[in-house]
């Protein structure tokens, strides 16, 4: 990824050493709610390569390949993963019980408030907030494993 984005073996190298380093010390942060350890491994990378871009440009007086990077569409690696990702998070979905899997949808991909939430499912407030911690927290468990 790295040869491929800079276009330079030898930076390549450097960056991909670096973000080695940065995961390392930072490997505390990662969340597996938010994803894989190798798409968080592979977004580390991509902005890493994009500082070494910066840095270059900067050098050069231009930022053009920056730009068109930022713009480019994710490549045949993003687009597995996420695919990936996407299956894992449907198949616990369906796993789980009703009322944490409709409190989730609702509030994830509906995008509404804890208060509408629980106006929608008909539940006093605490009820559908613990529905969603409670689901939240079996789904992080079935998506961990």
């Amino acid at each position: 990824m790295c040869v491929h984005l800079l276009g330079n073996r030898d930076e390549a190298q450097d960056a991909l050493q670096e973000v080695y380093v940065q995961v390392w010390h930072h490997a505390g942060e990662y969340h597996a709610d938010r994803g894989t350890p190798l798409t968080w491994m592979m977004s580390i990378c991509r902005y890493r390569c994009l500082d070494v871009l910066r840095k270059r440009q900067r050098e050069a007086g231009g930022d053009n390949m920056i730009n068109s990077l930022q713009c480019e569409r994710p490549g045949p690696m993003q687009n597995a993963m996420a695919s990936i990702d996407r299956h894992r998070l449907n198949d616990c979905l369906r796993d789980l019980d009703e009322g944490y899997r409709t409190s989730i949808e609702m509030a994830y991909f509906r995008g509404l408030s804890h208060q509408q939430l629980a106006q929608a499912m008909g539940q006093p407030l605490g009820t559908a907030k613990s529905w969603l911690r409670r689901g939240l927290d079996t789904l992080r468990r079935c998506l961990s494993q």
